[in-house]
């Protein structure tokens, strides 16, 4: 009994999910670019510098407004990208 209850809920929250892709290719490729863009303008600044730590933040806060409108897996590809720039990945 214990177990068919855990089976209904498991069934309810997968019927529920949308599994729709949040974003096509193309959304993709301009997220990707736009990381490449931003992380290779933070990587020109001096290391470490205030200047170069500013331009970090605001790929995070680039990040996560992609993110919170509804894009995460533009979100993952432009932070991966601005990442791979900067020397982190």
């Amino acid at each position: 009994m214990k177990y068919s209850f855990l089976v209904a809920i498991c069934l309810t929250v997968c019927a529920c999910s949308d599994s729709t892709p949040d974003a096509n290719d193309a959304e993709l490729e301009a997220a990707a670019e736009a990381g490449r863009n931003m992380g290779e303008r933070a990587a020109a600044l001096p290391e470490n510098s205030m200047e170069q730590q500013s331009a970090i933040l605001e790929i995070r806060a680039r990040e996560s407004a992609i993110r919170n409108a509804g894009y995460p897996s533009c979100a993952d590809t432009f932070a991966v990208e601005a990442a791979k720039k900067l020397g982190l990945n």
